[in-house]
């Protein structure tokens, strides 16, 4: 099960209260029980004209003036039962800065991969993979991306370095943004279902 499937089960066996709704103004609370596998796992969505906001212990806001009703965008934007990261990070007005963060499995696969590279392209010296396992994965701190950066350029190992390391990017979309996208996907997706019911 890979971190997108695992965040997606924890809502597995959420259960909805409507709080508030008239038209677009919602209000809907969301929570599996005590004993669930996962948890909890409580979230909240508030919806009006153009708006969207997540609650989760993150808050995002979303907004879009061509999209009325935030839960059409939200189905139209993803396959069903799937999440639209990419594009719902456009959107996102309020916690922008809880979108994406560094990640230090990121940071861990480009280093191997860029020391792998320069090895078969014959510009690393012997002994080079376990060196840079030694000094920046064993004995560096690399849970920040100031340590991690600081890790890479202060490395030399027989006059070989990292070289530039202004263009290397180690981000990735916070585990809070895609828990939040998961949370609003499954949501939509019960409100949905309860509204078929009743029409039913």
């Amino acid at each position: 099960m890979n971190a997108n499937q695992q965040i997606a089960a924890r809502f597995a066996h959420h259960a909805m209260t409507v709080l508030h709704e008239e038209g677009l103004y919602r209000h809907l609370r969301f929570e599996g029980e005590a004993d669930a596998p996962f948890g909890p796992y409580p979230f909240e969505l508030i919806t009006w004209p153009y708006n969207l906001v997540v609650k989760t212990g993150w808050t995002f806001h979303f907004d879009i003036d061509a999209t009325p009703d935030m839960f059409d965008l939200f189905r139209r934007t993803a396959f069903p039962g799937e999440i639209n990261p990419g594009y719902w990070s456009e959107k996102v007005r309020a916690g922008r800065d809880e979108i994406e963060g560094f990640d230090p499995e990121l940071f861990e696969q480009q280093v191997k991969r860029y020391v792998v590279h320069s090895i078969r392209e014959g510009d690393a010296p012997r002994g080079i993979g376990a060196e840079v396992t030694r000094e920046i994965f064993e004995m560096g701190d690399i849970s920040h991306e100031a340590d991690a950066r600081a890790a890479l350029a202060d490395f030399r190992y027989a006059d070989w370095t990292f070289g530039d390391l202004s263009e290397w990017d180690f981000s990735d979309y916070t585990p809070g943004f895609l828990h939040s996208c998961h949370a609003i996907r499954h949501g939509i997706d019960l409100w949905t279902a309860a509204r078929k019911q009743v029409a039913a």
